[in-house]
């Protein structure tokens, strides 16, 4: 495969480069600082667990002044159904890293079982399709007759599968998950031959547990394990603090990668708005201002509940 530069200073196209290089190998889902909040973009089974419909709005902005530096957006909605034990979720993801856009449309489906009083099991289905648009006109190769870049613009729609599985009580939860079974190509003529441009399969491991220290202090530990071919075990950590259910804050660790801080406030008894702020402590830390993370979250119960005893903070 010939080389290939993005139009922007030397300086930072060694940094592109490498960039470029982890995003074809390595982890190519987008990864959140909130992911504790927006579990159901990774793991379908978690799908009507609230007993109310959950809205989640979410807005990513990695290595801000990085020239095509990954941004996303989600909109989610999830919620129990007529059917006690089933429940549906509909997510939206636009995911947009340098000449790469990703749109994902997905269906969750959830399947609740009680194992023990105090304690369910949930079992998830994830059904969708990957839209994935390639502007190569942002590139400019150093073999003009490569066929690869013969087109501006390569497009491609792929079905996908994936599954999960949540275990939660009031207190605490555990999940696996795979959100995308099937491995696919963007551009099915020229990469598969050479296992150039695939989209990987990846696998991840939730948790968390809420602690209630006395009656105006909770302590939310939480953790996420990400494992793809490719690149290294990601693995994420955070601990958090609530204070009379109103105010949480936290700091996090991504090791390897980097360090942050979150803080969510609860506007109404229904709706939490949240922002997190990262910054990297690899070499890209000299050509960015850290990474931005904002979160809106609804929580609609029917009108008998609207009043709920003990709400689940996950």
């Amino acid at each position: 495969m010939n080389k290939i530069t993005f139009k922007m200073p030397r300086k930072i196209l060694v940094i592109a480069i490498a960039l470029s290089s982890a995003i074809a190998r390595g982890q190519q889902d987008p990864g959140f600082s909130q992911y504790m909040y927006n579990t159901i973009s990774v793991n379908s089974a978690y799908a009507g667990t609230k007993d109310a419909i959950n809205i989640i709005l979410l807005s990513r902005h990695q290595w801000v002044g990085f020239e095509g530096a990954p941004q996303t957006q989600t909109a989610t909605i999830h919620g129990p159904t007529f059917i006690k034990y089933v429940g549906l979720g509909l997510s939206y993801v636009h995911d947009k890293i340098g000449p790469l856009n990703i749109n994902t449309i997905y269906i969750d489906y959830s399947f609740k079982f009680k194992i023990h009083e105090g304690g369910k099991i949930s079992l998830g289905l994830k059904t969708g399709l990957d839209m994935r648009k390639n502007d190569l006109s942002h590139l400019t190769p150093l073999n003009e007759s490569d066929p690869t870049y013969s087109k501006d613009i390569i497009s491609k729609v792929s079905p996908n599968i994936g599954v999960g599985i949540y275990y939660y009580t009031d207190r605490y939860y555990l999940g696996f998950s795979v959100p995308k079974i099937r491995n696919t190509y963007l551009d099915e003529e020229h990469n598969a031959q050479l296992e150039q441009g695939r989209l990987e399969r990846h696998y991840f491991i939730i948790g968390g547990y809420v602690w209630t220290l006395n009656r105006e202090w909770k302590i939310k530990p939480s953790f996420l394990v990400k494992h793809v071919k490719g690149a290294p075990l990601s693995v994420d950590l955070n601990f958090s603090a609530m204070y009379r259910e109103r105010i949480i804050a936290g700091i996090s660790h991504r090791f390897g990668d980097s360090f942050g801080a979150l803080v969510q406030v609860r506007a109404f008894d229904y709706l939490w708005f949240g922002y997190a702020y990262d910054f990297t402590v690899t070499n890209l830390r000299k050509y960015n201002y850290g990474t931005h993370e904002i979160l809106l979250l609804l929580d609609l119960y029917p009108p008998k509940d609207e009043v709920v005893k003990s709400p689940r903070f996950f």
